[in-house]
């Protein structure tokens, strides 16, 4: 009886470097991102639409008056500036 040939496999060993580590490291920071924006979600919208109905509140409000600018009246525009003299 012939023995069956032994098939000899290569070690399999964990490659490890600089670019699997980045990899781990940029796969768990992306699942981490995503986890707090499932789980906050929720709070993150809330806070989004009372931002929203603050600006839209300031949106319908009248503009402020400025302190600088005086009204201009009749006398002001017929009389001559500094600059035509």
């Amino acid at each position: 009886m012939d023995k069956a040939p032994e098939i000899h496999f290569p070690k399999l060993e964990k490659p490890s470097g600089k670019k699997q580590t980045t990899t781990v490291v940029v796969g768990a920071l992306a699942v981490a991102w995503l986890a707090v924006e499932f789980v906050f979600k929720p709070l993150f919208n809330k806070l989004n639409s009372s931002k929203d109905k603050a600006v839209s509140d300031d949106a319908t409000a009248p503009p402020a008056p400025e302190a600088d600018t005086a009204p201009t009246t009749a006398d002001d525009a017929t009389a001559p500036s500094a600059s035509d003299a």
